[in-house]
């Protein structure tokens, strides 16, 4: 086919050719950001923004500071623990933690301050996991009784690890600006 052409020719042929393999067709691009536009201003309708509540600079503090609620688990027993020192120890009896004593201290601590409702379990790595869950049950809710029904104790719980006692083990939380 190209034998008849002269060499010139040949190569502005396949110049051409290549040229016309390189355009973009501009079109169908137009026509896919278009469709992107319109989806993309349809959905934003929908979008809702998270509203984050900060205080206005005359509001003022609060005159409670919290109570900074912990519960330190050990393999030997449970401390609870606020922002002036330990409160309780509830050592084990025969190898169980006493729960019995830990929701009724809790207990008295939400009638004391009903609007409290911040705990913080600090616990020792060979602490099992069972445990673990079943101190979260205690601190969380009071279960209801015949003649009382039940109620949230302290449903926001957070968590960290036991801190150290001398030597390595664990050991209770310092009071509040106590020095080391």
């Amino acid at each position: 086919m190209m034998q008849g052409l002269s060499r010139n020719m040949r190569r502005a042929t396949r110049r051409a050719r290549r040229k016309r393999a390189t355009e973009l067709n501009i079109v169908s691009m137009i026509d896919i950001l278009t469709v992107l536009v319109f989806f993309l201003l349809v959905n934003a309708l929908g979008v809702s923004i998270l509203g984050v509540n900060l205080p206005s600079s005359d509001a003022t503090p609060p005159q409670q500071q919290p109570k900074d609620l912990k519960v330190i688990v050990r393999p030997d027993g449970l401390t609870v623990a606020d922002a002036s020192g330990a409160v309780k120890d509830f050592p084990n009896a025969n190898g169980a933690y006493d729960l019995h004593g830990l929701a009724d201290l809790l207990s008295q601590i939400k009638d004391r301050e009903p609007s409290e409702d911040k705990i913080t379990l600090l616990l020792d790595p060979s602490v099992a996991y069972d445990t673990l869950v079943q101190v979260m049950d205690t601190v969380r809710v009071q279960p209801g009784t015949p003649g009382h029904p039940q109620r949230d104790l302290f449903p926001q719980i957070g968590m960290g690890d036991a801190p150290k006692l001398n030597g390595g083990a664990s050991a209770p939380a310092p009071a509040a600006g106590a020095k080391p």
